[in-house]
């Protein structure tokens, strides 16, 4: 797998990145340290999941960890205690100055409006579940790997967005169950059906069989259909009769677009297709991403 020049002059300590074609492959490269969640870590997802986002070659990522790594992610590395999860200097610009970094991480990921894949193929505990996992579109897993979100039996709260994402993936129920016990769980536990697109037999089958699933994808759909039906389902409105404006908008500009009618020529011809529309070139400006809290005067900005 070969790496674009833009990528490969990252001097990254934590994550090792590379881009096939139009697939990007984010893999964590702390196993000695179980891949725990570090400074390092942090600011590398970050700027990447940034950069996937602005790239139109890019139009799958994919996060893995090396295949003989212990872990996944092992969660937080808290060596130095809870202290390292937030900056103190934050703290002195107010009440809501604070993010935690797991949340800062999740949230970079679930703003790239490319298709996101977990290529789970370890263990995974805390962090390693709620930012390395829930904000993905696809979760592909180990069937022999275990899960925990101890937080309630280490003193603290669900982070990194979670009690968000947990509860609008899984439902209420399912969510209060794993983060009021705090129990270790297997990869096939009812309460984590649905979660996982595809489980594997091994840990070694999981990032061949995401990298399939993502070659496909990258290939045969849309990037502005993509980015705008992401939006419709994270960003949509909360009753029908609005939603179905949004629907009707998205479907007219979608529809008065060039891939749309590349779509419907390759389908009638038979043949490959072949979009060419970019989010940098063709992505509607009426679509809101997400909103941006003033936290301040404690207002949306769209």
């Amino acid at each position: 797998m070969m790496s674009s020049p833009v990528y490969a002059t990252l001097a990254f300590k934590a994550t090792r990145i590379e881009l096939q074609g139009s697939v990007a492959v984010v893999t964590l490269v702390r196993p000695k340290e179980r891949n725990t969640f570090n400074n390092d870590m942090i600011t590398e997802l970050v700027h990447v999941f940034g950069l996937f986002d602005k790239d139109d070659r890019v139009r799958v990522v994919i996060l893995t960890a090396e295949p003989n790594a212990p872990a996944y992610c092992a969660g937080a590395d808290i060596s130095g205690g809870w202290g390292s999860l937030w900056d103190e200097e934050s703290e002195k610009e107010g009440e809501h100055a604070h993010r935690d970094s797991g949340g800062v991480v999740a949230m970079a990921i679930f703003r790239c409006r490319k298709i996101t894949i977990a290529a789970v193929n370890g263990h995974a505990a805390g962090v390693g579940v709620t930012a390395l996992q829930l904000p993905f579109d696809f979760r592909f897993v180990w069937s022999g790997a275990k899960f925990a979100l101890p937080f309630v039996r280490r003193g603290i709260a669900p982070e990194a967005v979670s009690s968000y994402l947990l509860p609008k993936l899984l439902g209420n129920s399912r969510a209060l169950a794993l983060f009021l016990s705090g129990a270790t769980l297997s990869a096939d536990s009812p309460l984590l059906q649905g979660f996982y697109h595809t489980l594997l037999p091994t840990r070694e089958e999981v990032f061949p069989a995401a990298y399939t699933f993502a070659q496909e994808l990258a290939q045969n759909t849309s990037q502005t259909a993509i980015a705008i039906t992401k939006a419709l389902i994270w960003h949509g409105a909360d009753n029908i009769e609005e939603q179905h404006l949004l629907d009707s908008r998205a479907i007219r500009t979608l529809g008065a677009a060039n891939d749309a009618a590349e779509g419907a020529r390759a389908f009638k011809e038979k043949r490959p297709i072949k979009f060419t529309d970019t989010l940098s070139k063709n992505m509607p400006t009426w679509i809101p991403w997400w909103r941006e809290i003033d936290t301040k005067h404690r207002k949306a900005k769209l």
